[in-house]
């Protein structure tokens, strides 16, 4: 029985769903490409004190944290935004923003309040940094709008915030948003596939997140989880 066995939240993916994964990224790949945007490769684990203040308290429960052989608080990847913040704020420069990046891999979360939920999730995302106009944040809804769309056929982005973008039955404002802020500074918002149930993918404008590692640089971007999408 114990070789047969994973820890709860966590599995294999074999040669179908592998092949599956792959498909996924090489599309997502090739629109972020086409709009622009470079990728960047993080680590799994990090130290866990630069990140203290920076995430919500829900985030921060959510998040595997160990003492290594040195002694140090390590924890392991739980959120992409803040240690793509974390890496890239020290080589800002003004001349190379506003920037497009991408980043792809997986997110390791333990979430008691999902009985059977995974624990480890690939995700996808990007960001544009340096840019804090209105336009720069239509961009975003708007890949995000037809990044989903290349998977449903009938997806939708709910955002909070000002009216950016005309409701054309894609992208709805909604005024309510009861979630952990966490980072966020303004503009949210969630991407839907056709069932509505939950959310495949979110997103938003953290304009000071940059500044908390040294460099004062609005940002705005958007995760997509591929385990949720067909």
């Amino acid at each position: 029985m114990g070789r047969t066995r994973y820890p709860t939240g966590a599995r294999p993916l074999l040669i179908e769903e592998t092949a599956r994964r792959r498909r996924i990224e090489s599309r997502f790949v090739a629109l972020l490409e086409a709009n622009g945007f470079a990728e960047v490769v993080l680590p799994i684990i990090d130290f866990a004190e630069p990140y203290a203040g920076v995430t919500g308290r829900e985030s921060a429960r959510q998040s595997y944290r160990f003492t290594d052989r040195e002694g140090e608080l390590v924890a392991i990847r739980s959120d992409f935004t803040p240690m793509v913040a974390r890496a890239l704020a020290p080589a800002l420069r003004d001349s190379e923003l506003p920037l497009r990046v991408f980043y792809r891999g997986d997110v390791i979360r333990c979430d008691a309040t999902r009985l059977g939920a995974n624990r480890e999730m690939f995700q996808i995302g990007a960001e544009i940094i340096g840019d804090a106009s209105s336009e720069a944040d239509i961009a975003m809804l708007r890949l995000a709008g037809a990044i989903a769309s290349e998977f449903f056929e009938n997806a939708l982005v709910v955002y909070t915030g000002p009216t950016l973008i005309e409701n054309d039955g894609r992208f709805v404002a909604h005024d309510d948003d009861d979630s952990d802020h966490s980072y966020y500074t303004g503009l949210r918002f969630w991407v839907y596939g056709d069932d509505r149930r939950k959310p495949i993918a979110q997103g938003g404008r953290y304009d000071s997140l940059y500044s908390r590692f040294g460099a004062d640089a609005p940002a705005i971007g958007f995760t997509f989880t591929i385990d949720d999408l067909d």
